[in-house]
């Protein structure tokens, strides 16, 4: 099954197009206009008609970023009638080591002195999550952290944290590891279309770590 994964939730904008388990395009770019979308596509040998699935991720992330990407997966799923899935943006970064057997933390600054955070496992090539997408304040992440036993592996927005996580067990991936790429998304979303859990692309909305800062202006 051909599906096309897009993120912008950060500041890495990505596509990504997979048929089943082969890898038909990936590749980084300055914005998802449809115009480069259909460049990528057609540049891998197929029609845009010929897509079988779309996968975007959904958040948290960047405000006007996540509003992008969802704008444009929905536009696309709608003008060619097919299915459309949303993505954690916290899971799509996890993926990036879902080779590697253990535990993963990923953490995205959601302002505010809080933080997107969630936890995952992987074990022979499989995502397994092993908590929801929080918005935790910094103070009670780490107190999170403190009950975690073993190994962990963290991913995103995490320098900063080297301080305070010193111990052995904790391992601080490289930053090409901290993005949600758009072949994740499409791996990812593969699995939800197969699953028939498509979304309804009128009502599929981002996912912010907070609700907009919108003020009614009064003359």
């Amino acid at each position: 099954m051909r599906i096309l994964g897009l993120s912008s939730a950060t500041k890495v904008i990505s596509i990504g197009l997979v048929d089943d388990d082969r890898v038909l395009a990936e590749t980084t770019v300055a914005d998802l206009r449809s115009e480069k979308l259909l460049f990528y596509i057609e540049a891998a040998g197929i029609k845009p008609e010929q897509i079988e699935g779309i996968a975007v991720a959904q958040g948290p992330g960047s405000y006007s970023g996540l509003r992008g990407g969802l704008a444009a997966a929905k536009t696309m799923a709608q003008v060619l009638n097919k299915p459309l899935v949303g993505l954690s943006t916290l899971k799509a970064i996890a993926f990036n080591l879902v080779d590697l057997n253990g535990t993963m933390a990923v953490i995205l600054d959601a302002k505010r002195d809080e933080y997107n955070f969630a936890l995952f496992g992987a074990s022979q090539g499989r995502l397994k999550r092993l908590s929801d997408d929080l918005v935790l304040k910094r103070s009670t992440m780490l107190e999170q952290f403190g009950r975690i036993k073993g190994e962990i592996h963290l991913l995103g927005k995490t320098d900063e944290f080297r301080a305070e996580l010193k111990s052995d067990n904790y391992h601080f991936t490289e930053e090409i590891h901290s993005h949600p790429y758009g072949i994740n998304v499409a791996r990812l979303g593969l699995e939800l279309i197969n699953a028939g859990r498509a979304a309804d692309p009128l009502k599929l909305m981002p996912n912010y770590s907070h609700k907009p800062t919108i003020r009614e202006w009064k003359k």
